[in-house]
């Protein structure tokens, strides 16, 4: 790839994205739905409090705007029509006693932080973090 290409790959770090502060959860999926609209490899990578919006039920009860009548679940529906891969942190659901088996079922796998830092190595992949 030259170095005046746009890259065609994007890695988002979601860590502070927590469901009690329902203002900062919606913005992830967003950006990674805009990134996917324009034909962009995009991985999602949820750790620390943030992976709670993967799990069943959770994403529907909060709303990013209060009153919008929009859940933070219908942005995540958004982002996976647009073929966004979800990733959940294997330590993070341990630490927030979240089973494999809460997750929604459009978890992707299961990666944490070795391999969220592959893609930040890689020259072919572009990160973000929210």
């Amino acid at each position: 790839m030259s170095s005046d290409a746009y890259a065609d790959k994007l890695a988002i770090l979601v860590w502070a994205a927590d469901p009690s502060r329902p203002e900062l959860c919606a913005t992830p999926f967003y950006f990674a739905a805009a990134a996917a609209a324009m034909d962009v490899e995009v991985e999602m990578y949820f750790t620390a409090r943030s992976v709670e919006l993967l799990r069943q039920g959770c994403a529907e009860r909060i709303e990013a705007a209060a009153g919008s009548g929009k859940s933070v679940a219908d942005f995540r529906r958004e982002a996976l029509a647009l073929g966004v891969r979800l990733l959940a942190c294997p330590t993070a659901m341990a630490s927030h006693g979240i089973a494999t088996d809460a997750l929604i079922p459009e978890v992707a796998a299961q990666a944490g932080a070795a391999a969220y830092l592959g893609r930040v190595m890689d020259p072919a992949w572009r990160t973000l973090s929210f």
